[in-house]
């Protein structure tokens, strides 16, 4: 999502993430690489493709989407560990379809695990954007694979710490990742605050425990949030364009306790 929190509260699915590496060390399982890897796919079909506004080119060369404001979707993580950290990687649906529900709820986290032979499956959505656009560094190639029915991306690797990782919420990770986040002038964000000072921009909101939450229900999150001491949520009309850089750096992210991702500003 390193900002600690003295919260005990955690996502069932980050506990189950937690519980596996700790048995996979009790086990000896080799810390080293990502053995049980399986080679990506090329999907052959979009099952439903959400279609970008459009493809543009960024400041920096790089591809840009528009028009992701309120767009649907999914991710799969395959959780491994390696040289005794866990570590996931994060295959995300945009782009390729909008995660339908039936397909979505199809998939199953521990058939997935047997057949990618990883420590641990995490099913992460559905989900909405709330940037504007998205500036990504192309990759030399594009990695794609089904899950399901659904094709998916590799869209970024997080690591989530040493064995046993600290998964709480308001919890900062570090996740690889080049890309730029963009809220265009004029465009409300939802920010935490910590007692710092420093500001994590919504990149996108979760229905995964609250199945209703909508975008309209955003502006007054805050009480349905439980916020550690010092920290605070906010609401914000740009009067600027707002551009969150990652670009040759780590990204910064964290959740909140219903599964919201915040990304870091920086001084960009």
């Amino acid at each position: 999502m390193q900002v600690r929190a003295t919260r005990s509260h955690r996502h069932p699915h980050l506990v189950f993430l937690v519980a596996c590496a700790s048995l996979a060390l009790a086990a000896a399982c080799s810390s080293k690489g990502s053995a049980g890897s399986t080679a990506p796919s090329t999907p052959s079909a979009t099952n439903g493709a959400a279609k970008p506004a459009g493809t543009l080119t960024g400041v920096q060369g790089w591809p840009r989407v528009e028009g992701l404001r309120g767009k649907r979707y999914c991710e799969v993580l395959l959780a491994r560990l390696v040289d005794g950290r866990l570590n996931a990687e994060v295959y995300n649906s945009y782009g390729l379809n909008d995660c339908p529900e039936d397909a979505w709820k199809a998939l199953d986290a521990g058939a997935i695990k047997t057949e990618r032979g990883v420590l641990a499956v995490l099913l992460n959505g559905p989900r909405y954007w709330l940037m504007d656009a998205i500036e990504k560094q192309p990759a030399s190639e594009r990695q794609t694979t089904t899950f399901g029915s659904l094709d998916m991306f590799l869209a970024a690797t997080v690591d989530l710490g040493p064995i046993p990782p600290n998964l709480a919420p308001y919890t900062e990770h570090r996740v690889a990742r080049a890309t730029v986040f963009e809220f265009a002038k004029g465009a409300d964000v939802y920010e935490l605050v910590d007692p710092a000072g420093k500001v994590y921009v919504m990149q996108a909101y979760s229905q995964q425990q609250i199945a209703t939450l909508a975008q309209p229900d955003l502006p007054g999150l805050a009480a349905r949030l439980t916020l550690p001491a010092g920290w605070s949520y906010r609401v914000r009309t740009l009067d600027s364009t707002l551009r969150v850089s990652y670009a040759g750096v780590e990204a910064t992210v964290l959740q909140d306790d219903i599964s919201n991702t915040y990304s870091l500003i920086e001084s960009n």
